[in-house]
């Protein structure tokens, strides 16, 4: 007959392998859901810049459209604004294919690293869109303001 400790340590040991390996199986399975949590972060980081940008260079078409004097000329720093958002639209383009080729095997650390550097890129690129609506805004008052002026004039 087997010593009460050989029948405890027979039933204990199959269990506390059991624990761990359930425990092991745990850890990777969250690492695996935090890896998807923030793949799918950085998909929508990198969709939420792209939308700005083109809302960007469609309020900077209707202030440069505002300021032209000619529709055949384009207005000062036109030209330089849409060379820096095709620019931008450009390296955005770069992360994506990164995204879609090497996001899967980097580690949690660079794509951390990749979402804090989306976030603020997006946080900048929200302020400037901020001070174009100001900006946008000052100018529609000050052509309003002319209008009204020219139309006074005998």
């Amino acid at each position: 007959m087997p010593s009460p400790s050989a029948t405890l340590l027979a039933i204990l040991l199959p269990a506390l392998v059991a624990i761990i390996a359930c425990a092991a199986v745990a850890w990777l399975l969250l690492r695996q859901m935090r890896h998807q949590r923030t793949l799918r972060t950085l998909y929508l980081e990198a969709d939420g810049i792209e939308h700005d940008l083109k809302e960007c260079r469609q309020r900077l078409q209707r202030a440069h459209a505002s300021m032209s004097l000619s529709p055949s000329q384009p207005a000062a720093g036109e030209a330089h604004a849409k060379l820096a958002i095709d620019a931008a639209l450009r390296e955005l383009l770069a992360h994506r294919l990164w995204l879609r080729d090497e996001a899967e095997n980097a580690s949690q650390h660079e794509l951390d690293a990749a979402v804090t550097a989306m976030g603020k890129a997006r946080g900048a690129l929200g302020q400037q869109l901020r001070e174009l609506d100001s900006a946008q805004r000052a100018l529609e008052t000050a052509v309003r303001e002319k209008i009204e002026d020219l139309s006074q004039q005998p």
